[in-house]
């Protein structure tokens, strides 16, 4: 009887852009238009309204300022990423993994089971 056994980890990688900062006004005349004033509505605004930023920064390219509109791009287009944490060098999460296989030698025929065993 043979059984294959294998070892899976997992890391967690933290990385984020730098920070950037936006006057919100200036979004008011873009389409979709900015209707909030707080943050907390520009955060919304911003990850639920504005479904594709490459496409919005195109679509209000002559209303928005080059600042914001290079902001927007390195936000989310192409970001700049600077890791923040990695477990790779510190500790992974692991656990092995079993299949147990059934060889019968019956006319060179072999049968393998299907299921899966988390140790």
């Amino acid at each position: 009887m043979k059984i294959k056994i294998k070892k899976i980890e997992t890391y967690t990688v933290t990385q984020s852009t730098k920070d950037f900062i936006f006057e919100l006004g200036e979004f008011k005349n873009c389409t979709p238009a900015f209707i909030g004033n707080t943050p907390i509505e520009f955060m919304d605004y911003i990850t639920n309204d504005v479904e594709d930023i490459d496409h919005f920064i195109k679509e209000n390219k002559s209303i928005m300022g080059e600042d914001t509109q290079k902001s927007l791009y390195l936000l989310d287009v192409k970001p700049l990423y600077k890791i923040q944490e990695d477990s790779r060098n510190d500790y992974e999460d692991s656990w092995f993994v079993m299949d147990p296989q059934i060889e019968e030698n019956v006319t060179q025929t072999s049968v393998s089971s299907k299921s899966k065993n988390v140790l």
